[in-house]
C-alpha cells in the first residue's frame, strides 16, 4: 500500500504531461465552467433588456402629456415593458416627488432599478446578473485559471486548494459565518491567481534575449528574497479581511468607498516599497558580492543589463497589480450585496461611487486690480491704528498694501459663496455640452455651512433654474447632499445656471419664508457631476497609472544601485518616492508661508534657502504626486485618457527615460572588476 501511492502520483503527473490529456481536460474544464455560468449569463441579458426598456419609455413619458406610462407610474407605481408589469409600493408612496415641475421623471434609471429588484434571481448574487458583462467576465476568469492549471502542470495542486477553500466555505455559511466563506474564498482566489500569473511570466521571460534572462532571474529572485515575499504575503492576506473591519450600519456607498480606499492604498503602498527594495539589493547585492562579474563577461551590454532588472520588476508589479486589481474590483462587487440604509443609499454606489464622472465647478470671479486699489486705499483710510503706524514708520506702505490686497481679495471670493436669509446667488457652471443629452440628469453636489454647522441641524435650501422651475430641499451642515438635475436644463451652449435660494416653500400659505442662517460655501464644494463612462474602463485606467508610477520607481531603484551602495541607493529611492507623493501637500503648505528664521540678514537667508528648496522639490516632482489615480477612483471621478496620457509621458517616458540615461552613464564608468585579492 505504501509503495502505490506514490506509483499512482506518478502515474498521474505522467498522464498530465500529455498533450492530449491536457486537451480533453481543457474541453471538461470548458464544458464545466460553461455549464455552471449560463444560467447567470441568461438571467442577466433578461435583466438588462428589462431596464433598457423601461428606462427608454420613462424618458419619452411626461404627465403634461397624460401619457399613459407616466400616469400609471404616479397613480400605481408600475410600469408595463416587453409584456411584464413591474410595481412598487415605494414608487407609489412618493408619487409626484418621481417628477419634475414639468411632468418629466427626475431619474428614470433609479425608478428602473427600483421596480427591477424584486425581479433579480434568489439563487444568483446581484452583482452576477446586475450588468450582462460581468457573469461572462467571471465566467472566462475561472475558466483561464483552470486551463492555465492544466497546461502549467499545476492541476493537483489547484484542484486541492479547490477542494479545501470549498469545504471553508460550506462550513462557514452552514455555521452561519459567511464572512469565513468571503476570506477563505479570497485569500484563495488571490493565491491561486498569482501562482498563475508568475508562472505565465517566467515563460513570457523564458527568451534567449540577454534583457529577458536578466529579467526572469529578477523574478526568481523576488521569490527567494523576504522582503519581497513579505510584502507580497501582506497584500495577499491581509486584503480580503479589510472588509471585516468596516461598520456595516454605516451608508453603504461609505463602506465601499472606506474599502477602495483602504484596499487601493495598502497595494500601492507595498508594491512601491517591494519595487524599490527589490531594485536596489538586486543591483547593489550583485555588484557587492561579485556576482555581476559573471554577466558582464558574457555578451551582455550594460544598457541591456539595466533594462532587464527594470523589466523584470515592472513585470512582477503588474502581476501584483493585476491580482489586487482583480481582487479589490470583486470584493467590491460582494460588499455590494451588503444591506443599504435605503434606496437612495443603494443607489448612489451605483451613480456616486462605481461610475466614471467628470466634473464642472462654477467660477468665482476675483477683483479686477483697480477694484483692488481702490479696496485697499478705502481700508487704509478708515484705519486709524493702521494710519499712525505708517505716520511712525513701524510699517511700510508697501507691506501693509500687499497684506490688505491679499485679505481684500479673499473676502470678495468668499462673498460669492454666501448667501444671506431671503436672498439668493446664481452660479454658471460652463463646459457642460457633453452632458446634455435628452432624458439624462446630471447631479449637483453641494456641502453648505450654516450657523455653528451642527450637524443635527436641519436648514431650507431652494434651487432654482433659468427655466422658471425650482426645487426645495434641506440641508445638513457640513454633510454632502445631492440633486438630480435634468440635463435638457442644459443649454446650447453647455452652460447650465443654478440660483441658490436661502428660503423655505411654505405650502399652507404658499409663500417663500427666508431661511433662518446665512449660508456659505467652501471653492470646492460645490459643483455638477455628469457621467461619462463606466466603473470597469475607469478602474483599468486608475491601474494603469499606477503600473506607470511603478515604472519610473523601478528604473529609479535600479539605477541608484549602480553608483551607491544599498542602504544609500534605497535612502535616496525613498525620500524621492515620499516628496514626490507628498508634493500637493508641499505645495499648499508653499501657499501659506509662516516659517521664520529670525528677522536678521542670517535668518532671512537661511529661509529663503528653504523655500528656494521646498519650491524646487515642490516644482520637480509636481507630477508625480498631481497625476494621482486612486482618489480620484474612490470618489467616482473619470481617470481620463488625459491623466493616462500625461502619465506615460511624462512620468513613464520622461522621468523613466532620465532615469535610464542617469544610471546608465553611471554604470558604463563604473569599473566593476577590481578585485583586492580578499574574500
Amino acid at each position: 500500500m505504501s509503495e502505490s501511492v506514490p506509483t499512482l502520483r506518478g502515474r498521474i503527473r505522467e498522464a498530465l504531461r500529455r498533450t492530449s490529456v491536457r486537451w480533453l481536460l481543457t474541453a471538461v474544464m470548458t464544458l464545466a465552467v460553461g455549464g455552471a455560468m449560463s444560467p447567470f449569463v441568461v438571467a442577466a441579458f433578461r435583466v438588462d433588456a428589462w431596464r433598457q426598456a423601461m428606462v427608454q419609455l420613462l424618458r419619452a413619458s411626461t404627465l403634461e402629456q397624460r401619457d399613459v406610462a407616466a400616469v400609471a407610474l404616479l397613480e400605481k407605481g408600475e410600469v408595463q415593458v416587453l409584456g411584464e408589469t413591474f410595481s412598487s409600493d415605494r414608487l407609489r408612496a412618493v408619487g409626484a416627488d418621481l417628477f419634475d415641475r414639468k411632468g418629466r421623471v427626475l431619474d428614470p434609471v433609479m425608478v428602473a432599478e427600483i421596480l427591477l429588484a424584486p425581479r433579480y434571481p434568489e439563487w444568483a448574487p446581484t452583482f452576477l446578473v446586475e450588468n450582462p458583462l460581468t457573469p461572462v467576465l467571471a465566467a472566462v476568469a475561472v475558466l483561464a485559471s483552470g486551463v492555465g492549471a492544466i497546461w502549467f502542470g499545476l492541476l493537483p495542486g489547484y484542484l486541492t486548494v479547490v477542494g479545501l477553500t470549498g469545504a471553508v466555505s460550506a462550513a462557514g455559511l452552514l455555521s452561519g459565518r459567511p464572512a469565513v466563506a468571503f476570506v477563505a474564498t479570497g485569500m484563495a482566489g488571490l493565491v491561486i491567481s498569482f501562482v498563475l500569473l508568475m508562472r505565465l511570466l517566467m515563460v513570457l521571460l523564458g527568451g534567449r534575449s540577454g534583457w529577458m534572462a536578466v529579467g526572469q532571474t529578477v523574478v526568481r529572485e523576488a521569490v527567494r528574497l523576504r522582503i519581497s515575499v513579505g510584502f507580497i504575503v501582506v497584500l495577499l492576506v491581509v486584503l480580503p479581511l479589510i472588509p471585516l473591519f468596516i461598520d456595516p450600519r454605516s451608508p453603504l456607498r461609505y463602506q465601499i468607498q472606506t474599502f477602495m480606499a483602504r484596499g487601493l492604498d495598502l497595494a500601492y503602498i507595498c508594491a512601491a516599497c517591494m519595487t524599490l527594495t527589490l531594485g536596489c539589493a538586486t543591483v547593489a547585492f550583485e555588484i557587492r558580492d561579485r556576482q555581476i562579474w559573471q554577466l558582464m563577461t558574457k555578451p551582455l551590454a550594460r544598457l541591456q543589463y539595466l533594462l532587464g532588472k527594470w523589466a523584470g520588476i515592472v513585470a512582477l508589479d503588474a502581476v501584483l497589480l493585476l491580482v489586487c486589481g482583480i481582487g479589490i474590483f470583486l470584493f467590491v462587487q460582494w460588499m455590494r450585496l451588503r444591506p443599504a440604509m435605503d434606496d437612495g443609499d443603494r443607489l448612489a454606489v451605483r451613480d456616486e461611487v462605481l461610475v466614471a464622472r467628470e466634473s464642472c465647478r462654477p467660477p468665482y470671479l476675483p477683483m479686477t486690480r483697480d477694484e483692488l486699489n481702490a479696496a485697499v486705499d478705502s481700508a487704509v483710510a478708515s484705519d486709524s491704528v493702521l494710519k499712525s503706524d505708517l505716520d511712525a514708520g513701524r510699517r511700510t506702505i508697501e507691506d501693509v498694501r500687499r497684506e490688505l490686497g491679499k485679505q481684500q481679495q479673499k473676502d470678495h471670493l468668499a462673498r460669492q459663496r454666501q448667501v444671506a436669509p431671503g436672498e439668493s446667488r446664481a452660479l454658471v457652471f460652463r463646459g457642460l455640452g457633453e452632458a446634455r443629452r435628452p432624458g439624462e440628469t446630471v447631479t449637483l453636489r453641494f456641502l453648505l455651512h450654516a450657523g455653528a454647522s451642527d450637524t443635527h441641524s436641519v436648514y431650507p435650501v431652494m434651487f432654482r433654474f433659468k427655466d422658471g422651475s425650482w426645487i426645495d430641499r434641506q440641508f445638513i451642515p457640513s454633510q454632502s447632499g445631492v440633486l438630480p438635475v435634468p440635463a435638457e436644463l442644459i443649454d446650447d451652449q453647455g452652460t447650465l445656471e443654478v440660483e441658490f435660494m436661502n428660503v423655505a416653500f411654505d405650502p399652507k400659505s404658499k409663500a417663500f419664508l427666508p431661511g433662518p442662517f446665512t449660508f456659505n460655501w467652501d471653492e470646492d464644494a460645490v459643483e455638477v457631476l455628469y457621467r461619462v463612462g463606466g466603473f470597469e474602463g475607469n478602474y483599468l485606467r486608475a491601474m494603469t497609472v499606477n503600473l506607470v508610477k511603478f515604472s519610473f520607481l523601478a528604473m529609479l531603484a535600479v539605477c541608484s544601485a549602480t553608483f551607491l551602495s544599498f542602504p544609500v541607493a534605497c535612502l535616496l529611492s525613498f525620500a524621492i518616492f515620499l516628496a514626490g507623493s507628498l508634493s500637493p501637500f508641499l505645495a499648499e503648505s508653499l501657499r501659506f508661508q509662516t516659517l521664520d528664521f529670525g528677522d536678521g540678514w542670517l535668518g532671512q537667508a537661511v529661509t529663503l534657502v528653504v523655500y528656494a528648496i521646498a519650491n524646487a522639490v515642490e516644482f520637480l516632482l509636481r507630477p508625480f504626486g498631481r497625476i494621482s489615480a486612486n482618489d480620484a477612483l474612490v470618489r467616482g471621478l473619470n481617470v481620463g485618457w488625459s491623466r493616462l496620457g500625461e502619465a506615460m509621458l511624462v512620468i513613464g517616458a520622461g522621468w523613466t527615460g532620465l532615469s535610464l540615461l542617469v544610471g546608465w552613464l553611471a554604470f558604463r564608468r563604473r569599473e566593476l572588476a577590481i578585485y583586492s585579492g580578499q574574500g
